[in-house]
């Protein structure tokens, strides 16, 4: 009787569907940056201040991970470029506030998701590593996009010469378990 009762309690709590841990994100200590390339030569850096997002994190998986950067956030370093960016021309943030990235599948080394930008949505594959330290997870990622996919450009006639279409974007991201 005891070995069927033992046997009916590992059953029952294996029919149980496991349950991912959400994890609230330490905007204090995280970072969303990009680089992209200036003059064929140098590279910009700049970072957005302002973001969100919602983390589920299980066995050494990510469950589901999503997030939003209000785009007005943008820093460079430079604020003539800075509000050159938020304007019409550029990221338009008074008609596209925000930025989002929802992720599809997740395979280690690889978080697959759909970002938008400016209305436009595309499919992104981040490079990946999360650490797990005790209750703190920590997500460092990158991807390269083409700003020019998501109608990030503006009418010059020395647009492909001052600014390159391939922006990087690193993501280092720290949660804590709720």
């Amino acid at each position: 009787m005891k070995k069927f009762f033992s046997v009916s309690l590992l059953v029952a709590a294996l029919s149980f569907p496991a349950f991912a841990t959400p994890y609230a994100l330490d905007a204090a200590n995280s970072k969303v940056d990009f680089s992209i390339k200036h003059l064929k030569l140098t590279k910009v850096d700049g970072a957005f201040k302002e973001f969100g997002g919602d983390i589920d994190y299980e066995n050494g998986a990510l469950k589901a991970l999503s997030g939003s950067v209000n785009v007005a956030s943008v820093d460079t370093q430079n604020q003539k470029r800075d509000d050159h960016l938020r304007a019409e021309d550029i990221f338009d943030v008074k008609k596209y506030p925000q930025m989002t990235f929802a992720m599809t599948q997740y395979e280690v080394g690889k978080i697959h998701g759909n970002l938008t930008i400016k209305g436009i949505t595309k499919p992104v594959v981040f490079e990946s590593k999360e650490t797990l330290n005790g209750n703190t997870l920590e997500i460092n990622a990158k991807a390269t996009i083409k700003r020019s996919d998501f109608g990030v450009v503006w009418e010059s006639s020395l647009k492909d010469s001052l600014v390159g279409d391939e922006v990087e974007i690193l993501l280092n991201l720290k949660a804590n378990a709720k």
